[in-house]
């Protein structure tokens, strides 16, 4: 039986007509738009409707699945940009299953971003309309006017896209408008200058801490962030991996042992401390105990030393820092783990109380690392370098267990003098 007619009100006339040695049931209509009349089978090619009661009954099911068709198409006409995309995106979605079936699934962090996105920006300017009135040229504009990166407005424009892709799909517009890309403005990320070092970290505790505080005032959490920047700067840690660090990581050699620094009770001269960088926090905000691009078979993980002037800081922070959570060295005011974009806002804070000049420059947190290479490549060996900053050489196959991340330590302790001139 055809159905391909979708027309609330339209007029099919039965009548019979001879198959071979049978006479079979049609019916005909006018199509609206050409005035032609069409004819059509009550039934499908090998199955002819022989009896009048089953053509009425065809019928009668046409002009229901008419009636459905407009009903769900006037129902789609009303559906917001809002209703749409808060539906697409809520767990376990209808859409976010079609996703996974597809191969395209959406990780939780990033439905949760999109949905930052949807919040912040796409729904106060667009949620009322409905996807048909959404105008490529005015969200283009839009974004122009924006003061965001291109990378941020590429980011609204392809939740933009996700949902006008599910507006096709469910018959809501026919044609999906385009949206253009911007271009993305890859500014490489600067390194710290000597200067810039000297004024972010001074030698003495309450300075530090006026530095780092959001109010620029001394305080404990002001100095808690100097030690947490300090360190990254000064061992190469990744966002992720500094946010996960567990006061354990941080460990000291005494007479040719390796015990945690929080265990140590009296200091002995030539000790030499050092961070078991052994876990991080993952692009979908968990704990994982293995590093960028490690997995639990290859965790990747790796060993610093610590330069005496970070230990000094970090000593100092051991011994005010709160008993919980015990399980972090760094944290929010909350007890709870630091997130990416509040180590961007800190990073900006302390360059700001440093009076670090930032004009053509772009410093993240990242930037740290990149400092630390470029610094230490003067410094160490290539070899004891690739160690401590993870980069390994091509060809090597080794993965590290605690253990073997001891026995490195171990072995670069000769590199010891060279590491503490990292401060200058």
């Amino acid at each position: 039986m055809h159905n391909s007619e979708a027309i609330v009100g339209i007029k099919r006339h039965l009548y019979r007509r001879n198959i071979g040695k049978v006479r079979a049931w049609y019916y005909w209509y006018e199509d609206p738009l050409t005035g032609r009349k069409i004819r059509r089978s009550c039934g499908e090619a090998k199955r002819p409707v022989l009896l009048k009661r089953d053509a009425e009954a065809a019928i009668a099911a046409l002009e229901e699945k008419d009636r459905q068709d407009s009903a769900a198409k006037a129902a789609s006409r009303s559906v917001t940009v809002k209703v749409l995309a808060e539906t697409m995106f809520e767990k376990d979605s209808p859409y976010l299953r079609l996703k996974e079936e597809l191969g395209e699934g959406i990780i939780e962090y990033t439905r949760k971003e999109i949905l930052g996105y949807l919040k912040n920006w796409i729904i106060p300017r667009y949620g009322a309309l409905g996807p048909e009135r959404l105008d490529p040229v005015q969200i283009q504009n839009d974004l122009l006017a924006t003061d965001r990166s291109n990378f941020w407005r590429n980011r609204v424009n392809g939740i933009i896209n996700q949902i006008l892709d599910e507006a096709v799909r469910n018959k809501m517009i026919a044609v999906k408008p385009a949206l253009l890309r911007f271009k993305r403005r890859k500014a490489a990320k600067d390194v710290l200058t000597a200067a810039d070092i000297a004024a972010l970290f001074p030698d003495e505790a309450p300075g530090l801490s006026k530095i780092w505080d959001r109010d620029g005032a001394e305080s404990d959490e002001g100095f808690m962030f100097g030690t947490l920047f300090a360190l990254m700067l000064s061992t190469g840690l990744r966002s992720g991996e500094a946010r996960a660090l567990h006061p354990e990581q941080v460990i000291v050699s005494r007479r040719g042992g390796i015990i945690p620094m929080i265990a140590e009770s009296t200091v002995e001269a030539g000790a030499v401390y050092g961070l078991v960088i052994d876990r991080m926090i993952n692009s979908e905000g968990n704990l994982v105990r293995h590093l960028k691009k490690g997995d639990e078979e290859d965790p990747r993980l790796r060993v610093a030393v610590i330069p005496e002037k970070t230990v000094g800081y970090l000593k100092r922070w051991v011994m005010i820092r709160p008993a919980e959570p015990a399980d972090l060295l760094f944290f929010s005011v909350r007890g709870k783990r630091l997130r990416r974009e509040g180590l961007q806002d800190v990073l900006e804070r302390g360059l700001g109380n440093a009076g670090v000049a930032l004009e053509g420059r772009r410093i993240t947190p990242h930037s740290l690392r990149f400092t630390y290479n470029t610094r230490m490549r003067r410094l160490v060996p290539g070899e004891a370098l690739r160690m401590m900053i993870g980069h390994l050489s091509e060809g090597m196959t080794d993965y590290y267990t605690r253990i073997q991340v001891e026995e490195d330590f171990l072995s670069l302790q000769d590199h010891t003098a060279a590491i503490n001139r990292f401060w200058g």
